[in-house]
């Protein structure tokens, strides 16, 4: 070992005398880990509250999705094409239409009317829905291809039909009163805005409630068999026709989506989830580098904490440094001194942050130790996800501040003349 890392490790120990300096080097260290450990808690539950979001945001989101308005014999064979290409792990039709929904009371009469989203898929074998079937809280996918009991009452009289099968979010069937088996009417608006003939409507049945905890899809998104939107909806001038596509890796997703551009042709819209829900995840990754640089803050004052322990410890041995000068000691190994002792105190203190908070997070995330009120949040626990790069860039953060702080106390030292001291003191 180098002789000017001996020394910088001996001059941390503290003599009698220099007790107070040994104790604002103890402080510099607590700061820095405090501040370390803060860091890697809040961007580890950050981490998590962002996957979190993006992965029920594509629960109703494809990564991909290519539409147009009304319907296209020709989305069979351009499916075929995207299927061939690359990282696909899936491709499915949909329809998507605004609609508007009416329930009954149990004498028949309309009860509740509620505005909404009706999505057409193809409920069997569909890999593309697989997220949908996590957030299900009753009933099942495979009731949307199946026609389901109900009753009706009808002229004062009550019979059971068959109809088919609605999948609606929890919030949506609050609002208008029902629940699975329960029978509503969902009708194209744009056929009664026209005032030309009869409304054009269907009746289906609650085949099951699905909760995502994102009031915007809860309260507005509803699911029926591909065939029953397309018979409802065929002659809607607002009805989009298109496929969803689902990726082996949805960072790929924007790649992929140019060559489905390419392929599809001028005539469709394609986008992928980075496009959809960009001003969302920008907010989030603005808020995760804001508080980032809001909490290096605590390591910065840290810092200011070792420059002015360091400036003290060359004060103190300006005598040591003079004899060191005179035995044949380099100025940049009394620099050297000094940034070791900087190094030490910031390494000291990022290790016990970091490994604190990686500790403290995993426990978070593991044993969910933080609850939040689910009717407030679209969790019920804080999400923790722990990601390496966090880890290092806030350890990096922290020596690079630690060593930043030690460079003016370094130069100070450096600059001692030795003869000046040793004659006056």
């Amino acid at each position: 070992m180098r002789y000017e890392y001996l020394i910088g490790l001996r001059y941390l120990r503290a003599r009698r005398r220099e007790r107070f300096v040994s104790l604002i080097a103890l402080i510099s260290v607590a700061g820095v880990a405090i501040g370390t450990f803060a860091l890697t808690v809040v961007l580890s539950v950050m981490s998590g509250f962002q996957e979190d979001l993006r992965a029920r945001l594509l629960a109703f989101n494809p990564e991909i999705s290519l539409s147009t308005a009304g319907p296209d014999p020709g989305l069979a064979g351009l499916e075929r094409k995207i299927e061939s290409l690359g990282g696909i792990v899936a491709v499915a039709p949909f329809t998507v239409s605004p609609v508007l929904v009416v329930s009954t009371t149990p004498s028949g009469q309309p009860a509740y009317v509620a505005g909404g989203t009706l999505r057409g898929v193809v409920p069997a074998n569909n890999p593309v829905l697989s997220e949908l079937k996590n957030t299900l809280e009753s009933g099942s996918l495979e009731k949307l291809d199946q026609m389901l009991p109900t009753s009706l009452t009808e002229n004062g009289k009550k019979r059971t039909v068959r109809l088919p099968g609605i999948i609606v979010g929890k919030s949506l069937a609050e609002e208008l009163g029902i629940g699975v088996g329960d029978p509503l009417v969902v009708i194209s608006p744009t056929s009664v805005a026209s005032g030309i003939g009869s409304p054009r409507l269907r009746r289906f049945v609650v085949g099951g409630l699905f909760h995502s905890g994102m009031y915007e899809y809860d309260s507005s998104l509803m699911f029926v068999a591909l065939k029953n939107s397309t018979t409802l909806l065929a002659d809607d001038p607002q009805l989009e026709t298109g496929l969803e596509v689902r990726v082996h890796n949805l960072f790929d997703a924007p790649a992929i989506a140019r060559k489905i551009a390419a392929v599809a042709g001028g005539r469709y819209r394609v986008s992928d989830w980075t496009e959809t829900d960009a001003p969302l995840f920008s907010a989030l990754k603005l808020e995760k580098s804001t508080y980032f640089l809001v909490l290096l803050l605590i390591v910065l004052v840290a810092a200011f904490n070792i420059v002015a322990t360091l400036v003290m410890i060359v004060m103190e041995r300006r005598k040591e440094i003079a004899i060191l000068r005179t035995m044949g000691a380099r100025a940049g190994s009394i620099a050297a001194i000094f940034l070791c002792e900087g190094a030490i105190l910031g390494l000291g203190g990022t290790i016990t942050g970091v490994t604190a908070g990686f500790i403290v997070a995993f426990l978070i995330g593991k044993y969910h130790l933080i609850h939040l009120p689910p009717d407030l949040f679209m969790v019920s626990v804080v999400p923790v996800r722990l990601y390496a790069v966090n880890f290092v860039a806030v350890a990096a953060a922290a020596i690079i501040l630690c060593l930043c702080g030690a460079i003016y106390p370094a130069w100070q030292a450096r600059a001692l003349r030795p003869v000046e001291i040793i004659r006056y003191e």
